[in-house]
C-alpha cells in the first residue's frame, strides 16, 4: 500500500482506454469497408488482430495483476467487482469469436463474414464503454492509493511485454495520438530514452502512415 500522503499516477491507464474506445469504435465500420476487396482486408484484419490482443492483454492484466489486489485490500462494493468481471467475460466472449473469425475473413474479404464481425463489436461496445468508464471513476481513484508503485508499473510492464518489439512504437503511437501535450509529456516520462527518440525518428511517420491506410 502507498505510503500515506503518496499517490500512483494511473493517468496512463486513461490513455490506453482512448486507444480501446477509439479503435473498436471504429472497428465496424472498418470490417464493412473491405467487404469483397481482399486488399483492404488484409489491412483491417492485420490492425484488428493487433487491437484485439491489446484489449485481452490488458484486461487479463488487470484480472491477474489489479483485481485480486483490490479486493484483497479495500472494502469496495462486492456488486462493483462482480460486474467489473462480468463485463470483462462478455468482452472476452466478444473477442474470442471476432479472433475465431478474422483469419477467414482477411483471406477472403467475405462481406458476410465481416458483418459478422461489425454485429459482434456494435453489440459489445455498450458494455465495453460503461466497463471503461466505471473503471476510470470508480476504481482508479483508490488504486491510487492502494497500491505500491511498483505492482502498479508491474501491470504496465505486462501490458508491454505482450507487444513485439517491432510494434512497440506504433502502439506508443496510438497511445498519445489523442492526447494533449502535458499528458504526452507526462506518459513520455515512462518510456526509455532511446525509445522515445526510435518514436521522434522513425515511430510517428510509421505510425501517422499505418492509420492512414487503415482509416482511409
Amino acid at each position: 500500500m502507498t505510503t500515506s500522503g503518496t499517490f500512483v499516477d494511473t493517468h496512463e491507464m486513461v490513455l490506453i482506454h482512448r486507444v480501446i474506445r477509439r479503435e473498436f469504435g471504429q472497428l465496424p465500420r472498418l470490417f464493412r469497408s473491405a467487404a469483397d476487396n481482399r486488399a483492404r482486408s488484409k489491412v483491417i484484419g492485420a490492425h484488428a488482430k493487433e487491437m484485439l490482443h491489446f484489449l485481452h492483454t490488458h484486461h487479463t492484466g488487470e484480472d491477474e495483476l489489479l483485481f485480486p489486489l483490490l479486493r484483497k485490500r479495500t472494502t469496495l462494493d462486492p456488486e462493483l467487482m462482480d460486474r467489473m468481471d462480468a463485463q470483462h467475460a462478455q468482452v472476452n466472449d466478444a473477442v474470442t469469436a471476432v479472433t475465431a473469425d478474422l483469419p477467414g475473413w482477411t483471406a477472403s474479404a467475405n462481406a458476410a463474414a465481416g458483418e459478422r464481425m461489425a454485429s459482434v463489436i456494435d453489440a459489445t461496445m455498450p458494455t465495453l464503454i460503461n466497463h471503461l468508464a466505471e473503471e476510470e471513476q470508480q476504481l482508479l481513484p483508490i488504486v491510487a492509493v492502494t497500491l505500491t508503485q511498483g505492482e502498479w508499473d508491474a501491470l504496465g510492464k505486462h501490458g508491454m511485454s505482450a507487444i513485439p518489439l517491432t510494434r512497440r512504437l506504433v502502439i506508443l503511437g496510438h497511445i498519445t495520438e489523442e492526447a494533449d501535450d502535458a499528458e504526452r509529456q507526462r506518459f513520455l516520462q515512462v518510456v526509455p530514452a532511446p525509445a522515445r527518440l526510435a518514436y521522434k525518428l522513425i515511430g510517428r511517420r510509421q505510425f501517422t502512415r499505418e492509420t492512414a491506410a487503415i482509416r482511409g
